[in-house]
C-alpha cells in the first residue's frame, strides 16, 4: 500500500515546555514530488532559559542552526528516551529542522541510534560546507529554507537507502495511524519481515528500540488528547489512548513528565490560552 508522508502532518512531536518564541513553521518537502521530510521553525530564545525541555516525541531528529551572524553554528538533537533539558549552547536566534522518522539517516547515513539522547555539533558528525554561515547570514526564512533543501540534495546524492526508507515510513505511518497502539508481531505479518529484523532497522533508522518508539507515540497522543481537552477525566484519556487502565497510564505519564496527569491538566487550563496551542498543528 502506498502511504504518504503528509500524514505526518498533523502529528509534530508536542513540546508544552519550550520557552521560546516559535515562529515560521512550515514542512519542507522533498524535491518535486511534495513529499514532507521535516518540520521546520524558527525559534527565539527570550533569555529566560539556556535549553529547551524535551519530552520524548515520536521519533523525529533535528538540527538546531544558529541564525546569528555573530555565532554561526548547528547542533544535532537526537530522539529521547526520557525528558531532559537540551541546551542550546548560546544560541539566541535559532532555525530548528526536524526531520520525520528515518529520514536523518536516510539523507546522512548515520545510524539514528548513534544520537539518541544525546546533542552533537553538526561539523563532529558531517562536513557541513558552508550550510552554517548560510543560515548564518540569511535575512529571511524562505533563504534559509532554499539552503537548506540544497544542504539536504548534496547529501542524498550520496546515501542510497531508498528501500529501507520506504520500509521505516509505512511501518512509522502504521504506528502513528494507530498511536502506537500496534504489536510488533502485526508489524511482521504486514511487513513479511522478522521480528529481529525490524528491532535492528527500526533501532537504526528512527534510534530507539520499537517497543519505545510505541510507547512513546502513544504517550504524545495522551499529551496532545489532555491539551486539547483539559476537562477530560483521565480514566477516560487512558482508555482513548490505549492504556491497560488508569493505573497504568498515570504510571507512565509520571516516568515522563515527572508530575501524575492530573498536575499537568491543571497547569494547562492556567497556563495554556489557545494562543498556546499552535504548536500542535502546522
Amino acid at each position: 500500500m502506498d502511504k504518504s508522508r503528509t500524514d505526518f502532518r498533523t502529528m509534530v512531536s508536542v513540546q508544552p515546555f519550550w520557552d521560546a518564541e516559535k515562529s515560521h513553521k512550515s514542512l519542507l518537502a522533498e524535491g518535486n514530488n511534495g513529499t514532507p521530510i521535516a518540520v521546520v521553525h524558527e525559534l527565539k530564545n527570550t533569555g529566560k532559559t539556556d535549553g529547551l525541555s524535551c519530552v520524548p516525541g515520536i521519533g523525529l531528529i533535528g538540527i538546531l542552526f544558529s541564525i546569528d551572524p555573530n555565532n554561526p553554528c548547528a547542533i544535532c538533537c537526537g530522539t529521547l528516551n526520557q525528558s531532559k533539558k537540551v541546551p542550546l549552547y548560546g544560541m539566541l536566534q535559532v532555525f530548528a529542522c526536524q526531520f520525520f522518522p528515518g529520514e536523518f539517516t536516510r539523507i546522512f547515513g548515520i545510524p539514528s541510534n548513534e544520537l539518541a539522547d544525546t546533542e552533537i555539533p553538526l561539523d563532529d558528525l558531517l562536513q557541513p560546507g558552508s550550510i552554517l554561515e548560510q543560515m548564518a547570514y540569511s535575512e529571511t526564512f524562505e533563504q534559509r529554507i532554499k539552503y537548506l533543501r540544497n544542504f539536504i540534495l548534496q547529501w542524498e546524492n550520496r546515501t542510497k537507502q531508498r528501500e529501507t526508507s520506504a520500509l521505516i515510513q509505512n511501518m512509522m505511518h502504521d504506528a502513528l495511524m494507530q498511536h502506537g497502539n500496534i504489536r510488533i508481531s502485526e508489524l511482521q505479518e504486514q511487513t513479511g519481515y522478522s521480528a529481529r529484523y525490524l528491532q535492528k532497522v527500526i533501532t537504526e533508522h528512527v534510534g530507539l528500540s520499537p517497543k519505545t518508539v510505541l510507547a512513546n507515540i502513544r504517550f504524545q497522543n495522551a499529551l496532545r488528547t489532555m491539551i486539547e481537552h483539559p476537562g477530560m477525566p483521565i480514566v477516560d484519556v487512558a482508555q482513548d489512548c490505549g492504556y491497560y487502565d488508569q493505573s497504568h497510564f498515570t504510571k507512565a505519564f509520571k516516568e515522563y513528565m515527572h508530575m501524575p496527569p492530573s498536575t499537568f491538566q491543571e497547569k494547562v487550563r492556567k497556563e495554556f490560552p489557545p494562543g498556546k496551542l499552535d504548536f500542535i498543528t502546522l
